[in-house]
């Protein structure tokens, strides 16, 4: 606790510099400060008590509810989208379930909830982060290009085809850091769960492997999620008569 405490020294020097140079986000980053303290410590309860209790079902009770926040906070990336959240829930969920299932089915991981809670954190967030990405870039897309869209339903396109375009573009940019990510990782960026073992003593080989276990893993439930919601943005953006209903 005296190391955690010893530590906001550092977010204290980077509210100062803020402060100093008058960027306008210093209260952000109090605000910030102190709700990441106050919503780990209080997930670190829950897990405990989750890891205390070792059943199935309340492990994926936990899950549920991390991918339901997860869900309301990518949604809040493009407020104006009609069954933003069902959608994004939807997704989350089917990237994480299948992602998952595989590792199971595999034996790659276990049901132990040291194994099933942070890796499926790890998943929802990444998940959480793509997909957000992936609505902002489309809702933008689609509001630039209205015309472009409303055009192409007048010449009998299907709303599908006439964000087909754009749907891709956004399943590109959904997946781009992480791809971005792959490509670096361990030359210019360690990533947190191989710093976390060489921090708690594991071998550096072990550590890399376990790494690269949870990339993977990465890889597959962020981009099942962007293609799973794929599927679903058209009906985002129209109504049942095919008409556009956002950018105006």
């Amino acid at each position: 606790m005296n190391q955690l405490i010893a530590s906001t020294v550092l977010v204290a020097i980077a509210i100062a510099i803020i402060e100093v140079k008058r960027l306008g986000v210093g209260k952000d980053l109090v605000i910030g400060a102190i709700r990441s303290f106050i919503q780990l410590m209080a997930v670190g309860f829950a897990i405990k008590f989750v890891f205390d209790l070792k059943e199935l079902q309340y492990q994926a009770l936990l899950l549920l509810a991390m991918i339901v926040v997860a869900s309301f906070t990518a949604k809040g990336r493009a407020k104006d989208l009609r069954h933003g959240f069902p959608i994004v829930f939807v997704s989350i969920l089917s990237g994480t379930a299948a992602t998952v299932g595989v590792m199971l089915a595999l034996g790659i991981i276990d049901t132990r909830p040291t194994y099933l809670i942070p890796l499926g954190g790890m998943m929802i967030g990444n998940s959480m982060n793509s997909i957000a990405l992936g609505l902002d870039r489309i809702s933008s897309e689609v509001t630039d290009k209205r015309g472009q869209v409303e055009a192409a339903l007048s010449l009998g396109a299907p709303p599908a085809k006439a964000l087909r375009e754009m749907v891709r573009n956004s399943v590109r940019a959904s997946l781009l850091p992480l791809i971005n990510l792959m490509k670096v990782i361990g030359l210019v960026h360690l990533p947190g769960a191989m710093t976390g073992m060489l921090l708690a003593g594991a071998a550096p080989l072990h550590a890399a492997r376990i790494q690269l276990i949870v990339m993977y893993m990465l890889a597959a439930s962020g981009t099942i999620t962007v293609l799973v919601s794929s599927f679903f943005l058209h009906k985002a953006f129209f109504n049942r008569s095919w008409q556009l209903v956002i950018g105006r």
